[in-house]
């Protein structure tokens, strides 16, 4: 008769086998200086590749701002929610191990800085572009009411 209890040994296999199949970073000792010109060219390259993988919200968490070279080897990436951070760290493995070789620097890094995102008001009925004119010279209100004028003409 067959035993259920599987022995310490399969055990290890199966794990070792799970964790075979995960992506990791690509290791090297290469530690060049490179510019920002030359990050911003590899950057435009991965977020236009993302693109044409159907990658949409990388391509435009990449593109949406440019990096920002910390330290010489610390990137930082704006997002705006947790969200992103999420996809970027999603992105990481598959990030790193596309700047570092071409970089040819390994000891890059990649962090995601939360900023808080600009809301443009836009101003769409006429009351609303003129209380704004208002704001900005308050005599306009005061040649409305001379000229008996109104505002939704």
């Amino acid at each position: 008769m067959a035993t259920l209890i599987p022995s310490l040994n399969d055990i290890g296999r199966v794990s070792d086998e799970e964790d075979g199949d995960e992506p990791k970073y690509i290791s090297g000792n290469l530690r060049e200086a490179f510019t920002y010109e030359q990050l911003l060219a590899l950057w435009t390259q991965y977020a236009n590749k993302a693109k044409d993988d159907g990658k949409i919200n990388i391509y435009t968490l990449l593109s949406s701002s440019d990096p920002i070279l910390d330290s010489s080897e610390e990137i930082i990436v704006h997002v705006e929610h947790k969200l992103q951070e999420g996809l970027l760290q999603e992105e990481m493995i598959d990030f790193l191990n596309f700047l570092r070789p071409n970089l040819k620097n390994f000891s890059i890094t990649i962090k995601a800085k939360q900023v808080a995102r600009t809301v443009v008001n836009r101003l769409y009925t006429n009351t609303e572009k003129y209380q704004y004119m208002i704001e900005k010279n308050p005599k306009l209100e005061e040649m409305r009411k001379r000229f008996n004028l109104d505002v939704n003409s």
